[in-house]
Parts: structure tokens; sequence; C-alpha cells
């Protein structure tokens, strides 16, 4: 897509609002980059916040983001926060219905994925590699690659957090405060417990290690125990508990690939996500092939030769950028 054009298109395709031929070339483009994903759930997230603000307020957008401006080149001036970056149209409205319900910092700061003004607001971001932080109330979180998660400073009345991308969370038990992820329309709701939240273009995957989790997504909700997830779409209306058969997951974490009796397509799934390969199953016959055993997270070259060596059924091929695997 044109730069010009990358913020209306994309607040367009999240709104449902694209042709068939402008749906097929934001997938493409979004299958591109790693960072377009990104992109998109960074406008996936000022929709909502400005869509659960606007009825709120009644102040002229242009007049708000006059004022944020203002109030932005101060702060600069005194060496304080960086340029925010520039903003098309329809942002600077949404930047503006957000100031004038919880000030230019807060705006700011949802925009940029800085840490937070007077200490109030902080957040953690992930670039080309995972990275692992702790949270104010000790919770562990570990970031997949283009990830980010946002939250208040301050834990002792309120443990929610704002993710976009994927992350696992190792939370610190506290019976009285909850922890809470809020992501792409979905809630989930633990005590003390270990679980990942991985969300997509089109849906939200939960897998539980250990403890319990409430999941939910409007008014439908489940409860999920350990060895468990659920998958949301956008469209369901009910929510359906699988039982986590693999630790594909955890690849990022552990920097290995462990699978017990796992399809290959899910193998090269994870393997494509996690070294942004283009690993192909020709023969869709091969794609239910079981595999059980632990590889380590090394190079998309190294993981093929054991896959060869190990599975005598396939073969490879590689044209252009894509990797082909067929039956021998």
């Amino acid at each position: 897509m044109k730069e010009e054009t990358d913020e209306d298109m994309l607040i367009r395709y999240i709104l449902g609002e694209t042709t068939d031929t402008e749906r097929d070339a934001m997938e493409l483009w979004l299958k591109e980059d790693k960072a377009n994903m990104h992109k998109l759930e960074q406008a996936k997230f000022i929709l909502e916040q400005s869509q659960q603000l606007a009825q709120q307020s009644p102040a002229d957008e242009n007049e708000q983001w006059e004022k944020f401006k203002v109030k932005r080149d101060a702060l600069n001036n005194k060496g304080k926060v960086r340029s925010i970056t520039t903003l098309t149209p329809w942002l600077q409205m949404a930047a503006a219905i957000l100031i004038f319900a919880g000030g230019a910092s807060v705006a700011y700061y949802f925009y940029n994925q800085h840490a937070g003004l007077n200490g109030q607001l902080q957040s953690f971001t992930s670039k080309d590699k995972a990275v692992v932080d702790t949270l104010s109330d000790g919770s562990i979180v570990h970031l997949n690659r283009y990830s980010s998660v946002s939250c208040v400073t301050d834990f002792k009345k309120t443990r929610e957090v704002k993710l976009t991308g994927e992350a696992f969370f190792e939370v610190k038990h506290n019976a009285s405060v909850p922890f809470i992820v809020h992501t792409d329309g979905v809630n989930i709701r633990d005590i003390g417990t270990a679980f990942n939240v991985k969300s997509h273009t089109k849906n939200v995957e939960v897998v539980v290690e250990s403890g319990i989790v409430r999941v939910s997504k409007d008014k439908a909700a489940v409860q999920l125990n350990p060895q468990q997830k659920v998958v949301v779409n956008n469209a369901d209306k009910q929510l359906h508990v699988e039982a986590s058969t693999d630790l594909l997951y955890n690849y990022y974490r552990s920097n290995e690939f462990i699978a017990n009796k796992t399809p290959l397509w899910r193998v090269i799934e994870t393997i494509n996500e996690a070294y942004d390969s283009h690993i192909v199953i020709a023969d869709k016959r091969l794609s239910n092939l079981p595999l059980t055993g632990t590889f380590k997270k090394e190079s998309v070259d190294k993981f093929l030769q054991v896959l060869l060596l190990t599975t005598p059924d396939l073969r490879m091929e590689q044209v252009g950028d894509n990797i082909i695997l067929k039956s021998k």
C-alpha cells in the first residue's frame, strides 16, 4: 500500500468496509512484514479507545488536537518526551477524544507506548526479538516479537493490562486484585497462574499452562484449566474449550519447538511465524503427519535439516523464497 493511504485503509479494513480487492491487498501487505501487523494492532487499539470515549466527548476534535500539540511541544522543549509521529486526520480526531477524556499525557502514552508521564503509566514493547520484563506487582511478562503491553504503574487498586501481539504471563498471586488482560475485545481474567495470549488479525488464542483463567468476549465466557486453550474468532457467539496438546506456543520463551504427536501443519505454522519463513506443505496428505520431538530454536535451515533426517517420508524443494515440502 502507499504510505499516505496506510492508515485510512487500515481503519476501513478493521471496520470491515474494504472492497474484496482492498481486503486481499491488505492481507498480502500484512503478511509481508511483522511490523505491518504491529501497525494494524496499534490502529485497532486507537479505534477501540476512541469508540469507547467518543460518546463522552462533545469537544471539537481539531481544537483539542491543537491544544495537545501545544502541550506536546512544550514538553519536548524541556527534553521530557520524544516527538510524536505525524498522524492522519482520523488519528488526530481519535487523539483529540482521548485528550479530552484523559489528558494530553494519556493520549501521548497510548500512541507512542513509551513510559507514562508523571510515573502513572508504563509500557513494555518488543521489536525483532522477544523480551522479558516485570510489572510492579512482581508478575513477569514474556513478550514475543513485535508485541507490547501497557498498564498503570500502581497495581494496588487494579491489575489490568492492554496487550497487542503475543505474551506469556506469569501472574503474581493476589486474591483481592485479579489480573486482567484486554486484547482485541477479549478479556482474560485470573488470580494467580501462567498463560499465553496471542492476538491475531482474526482471532485471539489463550493457552493455560497452570492455574485457572476466565476468558470472555461480549456475553460469552469459558473457564480454562491447565493444558486447555480457547481460540476466539471475531464472529464467535459461543466459546469452545479445546485441549492444548503441544508446547509450541512456548518457543519464544524456551528457545525450543516441542512437539508431541503434533500435526506437521501446526509445526510448520509455528516455524514460519518464528522465522518469517515461507514453508509450504504441497502434499495435503502430509499436513496431519504427527511429529514428536524437540527442535532447538537455532535457524530455519537447521530445523529443516533435522526434520528431513527424522521424517524419511519428506523431501524438500526451494522455489524462490518458498520452501516446498513434498512426499518422496
